[in-house]
């Protein structure tokens, strides 16, 4: 359902497009068309110069369908833009939000984000971010894909808006209610992508949109996401997953002795001090390729150690930093400056014996002789009270002994989940589903969250119509869907 403009457009509707900016001053003051009170008075000048040059490079007509009045944010692939749809009216657009109703008064105008992809993203990145969302319509907590138009080389994703506030400026001060609002609905947008076999690959406070005032959140920025596709053998000491068991399980393969006599090794060279540790100079063994898309220090510890079988459980490893940000009101919780320097900072909090068997689970051996990490480290909740010694603390100034007492008993509760989140065995980290079981979220998630093995119909208005039942319940294959990946749609 995507609406494309031609773009074979005159050059007189450009010109005139042109023109129409071109003839207009760039004084701060000008804010009938902007809305940038928010901005200091240069940097709206800049902003709107910006504003120009994007709808500079856009047929006429773009400015006939929408009205941009700011930009949002820019990142590496793409910067996004606020606008006013002006013919919100004419289409259908009851899948992404609620009806109006049309009691002839006017009507405030509908607000969406203008996704600008960048020139410089490979056309497959772009066609694999479009197809994501395409599959992606109807999951909960997830912002949704209204429609998509190309002009040469500039490719516009239009998706709703939705207000939001930076994380910075409210994680040290989120109280129990806030943690469990935030985190069910990070996990509820996981579980959702998660059993369409979609992986995030980037999640962070950045691309999940929190309104702190309405509680409200939104998974977005689905530019690095991908399908997770079974491989056809066993790479790693972990099988692959399938619908039963979303992040795979432990299994013995041919490799396995060679895997475990190689830490051996390891094991034995760290042990014979600095001298004997390290590699040949001119090391002739293949690199190893795999997916090290992300943001630095939300990697999970399989994708540092570069493990070719990279499950959804990555994305609840990511949200188990978030969490852990919250709880330590600490942000970034982590800041390594490459991934030999993010296992270390790993491995500070886990111990050396955790991070080895988490390398051994993806065949790979870590050699490390730095005397100070610990073979048996303090537990998280202890990691958690030297970072934040108030965190059972209530925020209210003259609490009563059953607030204290909740209070306590949540945080409690949001230590447990967190320990969780962050199991360095991916096997054992629970699936988004399980997470939301906690009861950490005890009378907050419904009866229908709690379904682990859902099979979501097109019925139910949360999957438009990707999803087909037959007679027996069973999940059919849609026209041109690869059976490999029918266990994750």
């Amino acid at each position: 359902m995507s609406q494309v403009l031609d773009a074979a457009s005159s050059d007189d509707e450009d010109g005139a497009d042109g023109e129409e900016y071109s003839s207009g001053s760039y004084h701060s003051g000008d804010s009938e068309e902007f809305e940038m009170l928010h901005r200091e008075v240069l940097e709206r000048t800049a902003v709107k110069r910006d504003i120009k040059d994007f709808l500079g490079g856009l047929p006429g007509q773009m400015g006939v369908t929408y009205q941009v009045v700011d930009r949002l944010g820019e990142g590496t692939f793409s910067s996004v833009y606020l606008g006013y749809d002006l013919q919100h009216d004419y289409h259908d657009n009851s899948y992404w939000i609620e009806p109006t109703p049309d009691d002839g008064e006017d009507r405030p105008r509908v607000k969406v984000a203008l996704k600008k992809i960048l020139a410089t993203s490979s056309p497959a990145r772009i066609a694999n971010e479009l197809a994501i969302l395409e599959a992606l319509r109807g999951c909960r907590n997830v912002s949704q894909l209204i429609t998509a138009f190309r002009h040469l080389d500039q490719v516009i994703i239009v998706l709703p808006y939705h207000p939001s506030d930076d994380f910075r400026a409210f994680y040290k001060y989120m109280d129990a209610g806030h943690i469990q609002v935030y985190m069910k609905s990070l996990l509820q947008a996981l579980k959702d992508i998660h059993q369409r076999g979609i992986v995030h690959r980037d999640v962070k406070p950045a691309n999940f949109l929190f309104d702190y005032e309405s509680c409200t959140g939104v998974l977005c920025d689905f530019g690095l996401a991908e399908r997770y596709v079974p491989p056809r053998k066993a790479t790693c000491q972990h099988a692959p997953a399938s619908l039963t068991s979303l992040h795979g399980k432990h299994q013995k393969t041919p490799e396995s002795k060679v895997v475990e006599q190689a830490v051996y090794v390891a094991r034995t060279r760290a042990k014979a001090g600095e001298a004997r540790v390290g590699f040949l100079h001119e090391d002739k063994r293949g690199s190893v390729k795999t997916n090290r898309a992300g943001t630095r220090g939300f990697r999970a510890p399989e994708v540092l150690l570069k493990c070719p079988d990279q499950t959804v459980g990555i994305d609840i490893w990511s949200a188990g930093i978030m969490l852990l940000s919250i709880l330590t009101q600490k942000f970034p919780i982590f800041n390594s400056n490459d991934d030999i320097e993010a296992l270390m900072e790993i491995a500070a909090i886990f111990g050396r014996s955790a991070i080895e068997r988490c390398a051994m689970l993806h065949n790979r051996t870590m050699i490390c002789n730095v005397p100070t990490l610990e073979t048996n480290p303090d537990s998280m909740k202890n990691l958690i009270l030297k970072l934040n010694p108030h965190i059972f603390t209530p925020p209210l100034t003259h609490p009563s002994s059953a607030d204290a007492r909740a209070h306590i008993e949540a945080m409690d509760q949001a230590i447990d989940l967190c320990t969780r989140l962050l199991r360095l065995d991916v096997t054992k980290r629970p699936t988004a589903a399980v997470a939301l079981r906690h009861p950490f979220f005890e009378g907050l998630v419904d009866d229908e969250d709690l379904m682990v093995q859902e099979v979501l119909s097109g019925l139910d208005g949360r999957c438009g119509a990707l999803h087909g039942i037959d007679d027996t319940g069973r999940r059919k294959l849609l026209p041109g869907e690869s059976a490999s990946r029918r266990a994750f749609s």
